[in-house]
């Protein structure tokens, strides 16, 4: 089976090849838009490579624990809380972002919102483990 190459268009300009979908340009808000979101973005991910790497610190907490003085089972759910869900909730973001964008939404406020619900999850995985210290 062969592939046919499409037609030619012949329009009120004259023969020739079907110019597409038009393609609608930018305002200058959208553009702007468009670039702040991309650096929210980047920012967002070396911020949340750090903060996924202070879990493995939260780990140490439990150094201080003697015999049954702490809530080990409260403990381990906090740092599961502080290691997952921050990243979980702002890659969400991006994609809620990215969504927003292709739709020609504004969509910079997602970004900011979705980190600062990230880092407040972190901090109450971080809660949860200070109150299984038990002191």
């Amino acid at each position: 089976m062969t592939v046919q190459p499409p037609p030619d268009f012949s329009g009120p300009v004259g023969a020739g090849s079907w110019p597409g979908v038009p393609q609608l340009a930018r305002s200058g808000a959208q553009t702007a838009d468009l670039m702040v979101s991309i650096i929210l973005i980047i920012i967002g991910v070396v911020g949340f490579a750090f903060l996924g790497f202070l879990p493995l610190f939260l780990s140490m907490m439990s150094d201080g624990c003697s015999a049954n003085q702490c809530n080990t089972g409260l403990m381990s759910v906090g740092w599961l809380i502080a290691l997952a869900v921050p990243p979980a909730v702002f890659v969400g973001a991006v994609i809620w972002t990215i969504i927003r964008l292709a739709r020609r939404k504004t969509a910079w406020w997602i970004t900011l919102a979705g980190a600062f619900l990230a880092i407040l999850v972190w901090a109450a995985g971080a809660g949860l483990m200070q109150a299984g210290l038990g002191r």
